[in-house]
């Protein structure tokens, strides 16, 4: 029971509640009342109308809010659609709604000029939603990935041009944006589209091959700015020169990075050369092209093309280089030209190292005498070119040439070990367009103490004067000069012969028959052979005959060497002598006594005297004259100089170095046979030969003379030291040199 009637309860309740639900649900799906608004309306009366119907507090000032607006609408108005047509209007008419806080912490609405209205508006949320939102508001939004300050520009673009702000907050991202409701929505949405990730860049080195960086740097810039300017839009990107020159460093968006690159190589490219000639007027070849080297050459890519050639023919620069590179070396070249003449006199210094100050003084002497230096220097005073006469060469004007030696020379007074040599003009001039009279165009002055040669003058002459002691002043090479002088001498002599003797005694007759040449002798009545040398014999019956026959053969070989050694600088002569004095006397007769008296001396020996000149491939014209003269026997008279033999060779030869060549040489053969016989029967085949004596002797001899150049060139003499090892160990000399030992390190 109770059961059924908990379930009755339930059920009267359900349908109570379905009864009022349904009562209720027609009311909530009646459309919102409409309002229909025609003809001329005040401004006051519009904004009161809708804070009665909306159910707003709404505050203005009757006094300004003041004006009327004519409403011609073909539907009613909802109280929504009504309220956003009056803040339209107020919007038109200068005015606008802020929603403002009460001292009582209410909101309300107020009706404020649209100037004034930035200053007033309280910051809000726009997506708040809200059945009375006001006219005009103000927000605060944050820029996640675009520049602020780009951004705020891009939207002031939809903003009012009255009453409108838009201002970045501090250093941050926070942007502020107050206008009317619909201003602030399009600047939200514009916002929007704007604020979105860019594209990644890219910072990367770019290797030019023609053009200096800056040059290139400068020439993008101007570029890309001209076709912003043109095409009314920004380049993102940027060119900047690498230190040295050499690149570029591009910094630019990915999707623009490779139109940068395409930009870069399309100026990169070698700009057209030509070819000019320079004729410095005052100063050396040298020096200028060291100043044209230091302003004009490239440093980076396109310096390929650039050359400077010195000619020092003709006294001029041959530039090949761009038509900015010759205006920069033109203007050098005319600054220089324009020094006055006091500046182009400089005072300078050359140090003399491998030969004697007093020589190279001589050849400058010789040179500024014979005129060559003085006129390479007139030849540059003048830049303008020669002009012809018409009425001949005969009517030419003709530079004065400048020689040593003038009248007009100021006397100087060199200082102990000093020469000066000044070159001066022979005769007064003076030089277009200076205003000056002539000076010593060069002076030299030699300090023998330091090897130093003091000039001062003109510079071309001074750069002239430099090439000269520098093409001068070479250390040269030295030549171990070896002569070997040899003499050979060959003899052979062989002698034969018979002696017969027959003796007869008859009573007091003897009779003596003999064939005798000299090869034996008689001692106490009996031949004998003695000591004789060669081959002997005898056979003797004393008193009746004897035989002698004897044999001799002579064979002498001699050998004779000398050598010399000689060490000598290149182009320098050298002299050995070995000489043997030997002296004699002189016999003065009167008519009654004789004196004795040195009569002098007879020299025999050496004598060697050459000079080398090393030519190309360390080849040697060697001037040389070799004499090898010596005594061949005793005097035959005290008061007389022995016999003396000289061998002499003297002449110019092309020597190879390290060879060793012959020279000359004489030999000279003498051969001669004698026969002696007894007349008749000499001539007798066979036995001719036993009353025959017969004799054969062959000379010769020979003198060759050789000779062998070694050429040293090392720096640090080891080369000589080399070749002095063995005379130096010979004679038990140390040669002063370090003896360097190993040594043990642990």
């Amino acid at each position: 029971m109770r059961i059924g009637r908990r379930i009755t309860v339930v059920a009267v309740c359900i349908v109570a509640l379905l009864a009022v639900a349904a009562s209720a649900a027609p009311s909530s799906c009646q459309p919102p009342p409409r309002l229909q608004l025609q003809g001329e309306v005040d401004l006051a009366r519009l904004v009161d109308l809708c804070a009665q119907r909306l159910d707003l507090t709404v505050e203005y000032d009757a006094s300004v809010l003041k004006g009327k607006v004519t409403l011609r609408l073909t539907e009613s108005l909802t109280d929504a659609e009504l309220w956003e047509l009056t803040n339209r209007v107020l919007g038109l008419r200068g005015f606008t709604t802020v929603r403002l806080r009460g001292a009582d912490g209410r909101e309300m609405l107020s009706v404020v000029r649209l100037a004034d209205a930035a200053g007033l508006a309280e910051v809000s949320d726009i997506a708040a939603k809200t059945d009375t939102p006001s006219g005009f508001v103000a927000v605060v939004v944050r820029v996640e990935h675009q520049p602020v300050k780009e951004t705020s520009e891009a939207i002031k673009a939809v903003l009012s041009r009255s009453g409108s702000t838009v201002a970045t907050l501090g250093n941050s991202n926070l942007l502020l944006i107050a206008d009317l409701r619909p201003r602030v929505e399009q600047a939200l949405e514009l916002l929007k589209a704007l604020d979105t990730p860019g594209a990644s860049s890219v910072v990367e080195r770019v290797e030019l091959k023609h053009l200096p960086a800056t040059r290139l740097a400068a020439v993008l810039t101007s570029i890309t700015a001209a076709r912003d300017l043109v095409e009314a839009r920004t380049t993102r990107g940027r060119v900047i020169a690498e230190p040295g020159d050499r690149a570029v460093v591009l910094i630019a968006p990915s999707d623009e990075a490779e139109a940068w690159r395409a930009l870069i190589a399309r100026f990169d490219q070698v700009p057209p050369v030509e070819t000019r000639t320079y004729s410095p007027r005052y100063f050396g070849l040298d020096e200028v092209a060291a100043l044209i080297e230091q302003v004009a050459k490239p440093t980076s890519g396109g310096g390929d093309q650039w050359r400077l050639v010195r000619d020092q023919l003709t006294g001029s620069l041959i530039l090949t280089a761009t038509a900015i590179q010759h205006e920069e070396v033109q203007s050098l070249i005319d600054r220089l030209n324009a020094l006055p003449a006091e500046a182009r006199r400089p005072l300078r210094t050359f140090q003399v190292r491998n030969r004697p100050v007093g020589e190279v003084i001589a050849v400058l002497e010789r040179l500024m005498s014979s005129g060559v230096l003085t006129e390479a220097a007139e030849s540059g005073t003048d830049s303008a070119p020669p002009i012809s006469s018409p009425l001949g060469d005969s009517q030419r004007t003709e530079a004065p040439r400048l020689v040593p030696g003038s009248p007009q020379r100021e006397p100087q007074v060199p200082s102990e070990g000093e020469s000066s040599t000044p070159a001066q003009p022979s005769r007064p001039s003076s030089r277009a367009g200076t205003g000056t009279t002539d000076r010593p165009a060069l002076t030299l002055t030699a300090d023998e103490t330091t090897s130093t040669i003091i000039a001062m003058g003109e510079p071309r002459l001074l750069d002239q004067v430099e090439r000269l002691i520098r093409e001068m002043d070479v250390r040269q090479p030295q030549v171990m000069v070896e002569i070997l002088i040899v003499s050979l001498s060959e003899s052979q002599t062989l002698d034969l012969g018979v002696e017969l003797e027959k003796i007869e005694v008859s009573g007091d007759v003897r009779i003596t028959l003999s064939s005798l040449f000299g090869l034996s002798s008689v001692t106490d009545g009996v031949r004998s052979v003695g000591n004789a040398r060669g081959g002997s014999a005898l056979v003797l019956s004393p008193g009746d005959f004897s035989v002698v026959v004897r044999a001799l053969q002579t064979i002498n070989d001699g050998r004779s060497l000398n050598v010399p050694k000689l060490l000598v600088n290149n182009n320098q002569q050298a002299s050995l002598n070995s000489v043997l004095q030997q002296p004699f006397v002189s016999i003065n007769a009167f008519d009654t006594i004789a004196t004795t008296s040195f009569g002098g001396t007879q020299d025999a020996g050496t004598v060697v005297t050459v000079k080398p000149q090393i030519a190309e491939g360390d080849h040697m014209i060697m001037e040389y004259s070799v004499t090898l003269s010596s005594f061949v026997g005793e005097s035959t008279d005290p008061s007389l100089p022995p016999p003396r033999q000289e061998n002499r060779l003297e002449s110019v030869a092309t020597i190879p170095d390290g060879y060793v060549v012959a020279l000359g040489g004489i030999e000279v053969s003498s051969q001669s046979k004698g026969v002696s016989q007894v007349p008749g029967l000499g001539g007798i085949p066979l036995v001719g030969e036993l009353f025959r004596n017969r004799s054969r002797t062959e000379n010769r001899s020979r003198f060759y003379i050789f000779i062998r150049p070694s050429v040293l060139r090392r720096l640090d003499f080891e080369d000589l030291r080399y070749l002095s090892e063995a005379p130096l160990a010979a004679g038990g000399i140390d040669d002063g040199w370090p003896v360097v030992e190993p040594r043990v390190i642990r």
